[in-house]
């Protein structure tokens, strides 16, 4: 007797009516049921459905009579397609509506394609896919043809929108704001741990666990990184290559790309060779350097120099230079450069001394030669001597 009250009156319902009927208890109805103005006397059901709500505006209301001290009491509706008071037609669409919020968080539109969301038995979600193979599995191809996409738009300020997407060649990082650009790009087939950021900071290219804040290690018997200006005019690249060397323990080379051998070596030993010239900041002088040739500079003497030179054990402007110490080479070279000024100097001031003293020997000379000449006309004179003469 209930459930044929309860199906009364739902048919009433179904039908405009004047008044309500309200029914309390439980009931069940065996069959179909139809709930709606447009619900007809006769009303004929698809095998899927044992509900139908028919009729223009057509929705679920979940109302919570809760007191809401504490208690969940939020109401909810389930909708489907707009309203036909709203301007141009509005949208045929499956949503659910938070009515306390005023919002609708979920929607699936009309005409949506197959398997647009699909949640499997193990909770995985498909998108564009009955068949997710992971916790998120995205199937599909963006309005570029590149493959699907995954779209970062922000909405706070200035609007910015970033892409993830990947094909058969490339998974990429796609600027939208700047037209089409990809500042990053991985492509197929790249080889393993062909980029690592490790958790200790450090990066690793070819390697799991880079050993230094940057470490690009190769299985062949050398490895090398390659800088590139491509709008160089002559030369557009060097690379930076560390190979076994020679000797087998390390080498380190500099070559630019030109076709010809590297222009620096650096060996295991601190051994340098260089294909060119080497040219540094310069020294600093400390010595003097050129300022030796200025007529105020205050030049020690020779035997000043050589006493200061014996006492130290070295050059003065030059310093002490050990076996197997640091050296500066700049400042070694300017204090060379001192040494050997002051050494052309007290070469010349010496030269125009022995020139001094030829000349005063070639007169003590001729000297010598007129006192000789006198002394020989002397004695010839004691020899023979002169007869006085007579009367």
């Amino acid at each position: 007797m209930k459930q044929a009250l309860f199906f009364a009156a739902l048919c009433l319902a179904a039908a405009p009516a004047l008044s309500q009927t309200l029914l309390t208890g439980d009931h069940s109805i065996e069959g179909k049921v139809c709930i709606g103005d447009d619900c007809e006397k006769f009303e004929t059901y698809p095998a899927e459905e044992a509900l139908k709500i028919n009729g223009s505006t057509v929705g679920i209301g979940f109302e919570d009579a809760s007191d809401g001290n504490g208690f969940p009491d939020r109401d909810w509706r389930l909708l489907v397609n707009d309203d036909i008071s709203i301007a141009n037609g509005g949208l045929s669409r499956f949503s659910v509506e938070d009515i306390d919020a005023g919002t609708i968080p979920f929607t699936i539109e009309g005409g949506a394609p197959a398997n647009a969301l699909y949640v499997d038995e193990a909770g995985d979600v498909g998108i564009g896919t009955s068949l997710p193979a992971a916790e998120l599995h995205i199937v599909g191809e963006d309005y570029l043809g590149t493959g699907p996409v995954v779209r970062l738009e922000d909405a706070w300020g200035i609007p910015y929108v970033w892409e993830l997407t990947g094909n058969e060649t490339y998974f990429g990082v796609r600027d939208r704001g700047h037209v089409n650009q990809f500042p990053l790009k991985i492509y197929s087939g790249t080889p393993n741990n062909a980029l690592v950021l490790h958790d200790s900071g450090n990066v690793g290219v070819g390697t799991i666990i880079p050993q230094a804040p940057f470490e690009l290690l190769s299985p062949d018997t050398f490895t090398f990184f390659r800088l590139t200006a491509a709008q160089a005019t002559v030369n557009k690249s060097v690379d930076i290559t560390f190979t076994g060397g020679p000797l087998g323990t390390g080498e380190l080379r500099y070559n630019v790309v030109d076709g010809d051998g590297p222009e620096m070596k650096l060996n295991a030993n601190g051994d340098m060779e260089i294909d060119g010239t080497l040219t540094t900041g310069g020294p600093t002088c400390a010595g003097g350097c050129d300022a030796v040739f200025d007529s105020n500079f205050k030049r020690l003497s020779v035997a000043e120099h050589a006493a200061l030179m014996w006492k130290n054990g070295h050059l003065p402007a030059v310093g002490t230079t050990r076996p197997g110490a640091p050296m500066n080479v700049a400042e070694k070279i300017g204090g060379i450069l001192n040494e050997l000024e002051h050494a052309h100097i007290y070469i010349a001031e010496l030269e125009a001394r022995d020139r001094a003293r030829e000349a005063e020997n070639a007169r003590l000379g001729d000297r010598v030669a007129r006192l000789e000449a006198m002394l020989a006309q002397v004695a010839g004179m004691l020899d023979h001597p002169v007869s006085p003469p007579t009367d």
